[in-house]
């Protein structure tokens, strides 16, 4: 048979490889290098200052929480409200009758007295001495002063008895008033509790925060270890990216049916089994015989294009090798048959 066919070698230029060899050398020697992880600190501590500022914020609120006021709250809101009715207006009237009334009535006393023994002079002088005459003129001059002595200690007694209703009102009013100092007290202890529990609440979510920061750290040195050997095969990628182009020279040869079965020996070697079944081609025409098998070219029908087959186009076909070499043959999955050109 003629032989016609072209023939293409490629070859890479020596300076070029070596230059590929080199970069892909350095490459590889950065990829074996060992992960290396980070040991220095990477979150930063409290400092002595806050430190000590956490231990004053703490003991303040458990001073704070030693005292009740919610509890003396509610004690004094319990307390029923001081009233006239059951004060004890007597406490307060009887100092303003020893000291107002019963001086009052001590100095009308004394005019009285005085009228009196005016009137037992009088009596005297008039030879009235100890008789009835003398008992009715004693009794004239006592009758204003009596009078006087009743109408003052009523009104010192009404007098009285309002003073004192507004001394024990008094009383009342500053009760009141020192219990809403009281509960203003209890509701600023109160206050002062829920600050420190909203400080120490506040150190608390900072101590979380930097506990979270440090696992963060770690976890990030973790994910750090995990992309290492991905990052040495890419440094590699990358070498391997630098190799030189190839020289191509292509020359004329002349081809038969004989080198058919070598190339297809060839194939073999890389692809094993090659498709061949006769159902699979179209237009097939006999081109030569070669080892006693005849060499056909094709074209791959629609059944075979789905099953993705493209290549080769030439070569035996496998109905007519099973009936010389059975053993070269074999059904594939899809229950075409496929013939072993290394077997051929």
């Amino acid at each position: 048979m003629s032989k016609g066919k072209q023939v293409t070698s490629s070859a890479v230029d020596p300076a070029q490889m070596a230059m590929y060899q080199d970069l892909y050398g350095k490459a590889k020697g950065v990829a074996e290098q060992p992960f290396v992880p980070y040991t220095g600190a990477r979150v930063a501590g409290f400092t002595p200052d806050q430190l000590r500022a956490f231990g004053a914020t703490r003991g303040m609120f458990e001073r704070a929480q030693e005292f009740d006021p919610m509890g003396k709250l509610s004690g004094l809101a319990e307390q029923q409200a001081p009233s006239l009715l059951g004060a004890d207006i007597g406490a307060y009237q009887s100092p303003y009758t020893s000291q107002v009334i019963e001086q009052s009535m001590q100095d009308i006393q004394r005019q009285a007295d005085i009228a009196r023994g005016g009137a037992q002079a009088r009596a005297i002088g008039a030879g009235a001495f100890g008789g009835s005459r003398s008992a009715l003129l004693e009794g004239e001059s006592q009758r204003p002063f009596t009078e006087a002595m009743a109408r003052t200690s009523a009104g010192l007694r009404e007098a009285g008895f309002g003073r004192a209703q507004r001394a024990a009102e008094s009383d009342i009013e500053r009760q009141m008033r020192n219990r809403g100092f009281q509960a203003d007290l209890q509701r600023g202890l109160l206050g002062e509790q829920y600050r420190g529990l909203g400080l120490l609440g506040g150190i608390g979510g900072q101590q979380q925060m930097l506990g979270q920061r440090a696992r963060d750290a770690a976890y990030q040195e973790f994910l750090r270890g995990t992309e290492y050997g991905p990052q040495r095969i890419g440094i590699l990628g990358g070498g391997l990216s630098g190799m030189p182009t190839q020289s191509t020279q292509t020359s004329q040869k002349k081809t038969g049916v004989g080198d058919v079965l070598g190339t297809s020996a060839q194939l073999a070697a890389m692809y094993m089994m090659m498709q061949s079944d006769e159902r699979l081609k179209d237009n097939i025409k006999l081109i030569g015989n070669e080892k006693g098998y005849n060499i056909y070219s094709w074209t791959w029908n629609k059944v075979a294009k789905k099953l993705g087959i493209n290549s080769p186009t030439t070569g035996v076909l496998a109905q007519e090798v099973m009936k010389i070499n059975p053993d070269a043959v074999s059904v594939n999955d899809n229950g075409y048959y496929m013939v072993n050109y290394g077997a051929l």
